[in-house]
């Protein structure tokens, strides 16, 4: 199968680890299914064994920055501390390098993708935004899944920062509405090789 004709699913969680991460485990063992957590150094600081059963599950596990800034808006000294803080902790607890990176709010430009390129990870955004951190929405986060798929498609959820159980409790639905649809679930660095045909 030529890697063009897969449908790609990403499933991945920002600002984790946390309690809720536990139940998405969970969740993903019993579907059978791969994701990526992207984690931020205050999350992890509190429950640094959640990340070890994300990767003992077979999860791929990305920096988000150590403290949750907009990139954008601090310093090239500050975003290289931000970063590499975060990844000798994560590999401290994993005994893995860090290969990707997520902004926090999605906040990037050219001079910081390239500080980011050059520190030696990949920038990962997303496509597919479920909003489940906004409690306040009322459309339900599986149909804004729905509504707003494409081809191949990275969707962004969240499995800490605040308070998560839509997201934990919509979870099997979205993911039993993409099988039915005859997504294939995958993580990040597979994502970008099926559909992009790159390494990373």
């Amino acid at each position: 199968m030529e890697p063009k004709s897969r449908r790609c699913i990403a499933l991945t969680f920002d600002d984790g680890p946390s309690p809720y991460t536990l139940q998405i485990l969970q969740i993903l063992k019993k579907f059978q299914i791969k994701a990526t957590f992207f984690v931020t150094g205050e999350s992890l600081s509190l429950h640094p064994e959640i990340l070890q059963s994300v990767v003992l599950d077979g999860h791929t596990v990305g920096n988000h920055t150590l403290n949750h800034p907009d990139i954008t808006k601090i310093s090239q000294d500050d975003l290289h501390r931000e970063i590499h803080s975060l990844n000798i902790a994560i590999k401290k607890i994993i005994q893995q390098d860090v290969k990707i990176f997520r902004p926090p709010y999605g906040a990037i430009t050219k001079e910081t993708y390239r500080a980011v390129y050059e520190i030696g990870l990949f920038p990962v955004l997303w496509n597919l935004d479920t909003n489940d951190w906004d409690l306040s929405q009322t459309e339900p986060i599986e149909d804004r899944v729905m509504r707003g798929l494409k081809e191949h498609n990275i969707i962004l959820m969240h499995d800490g920062g605040g308070p998560r159980e839509q997201t934990v409790k919509a979870l099997p639905g979205i993911i039993k509405s993409l099988k039915q649809k005859g997504y294939e679930f995958v993580t990040i660095p597979d994502y970008f090789h099926y559909v992009y045909n790159r390494r990373i």
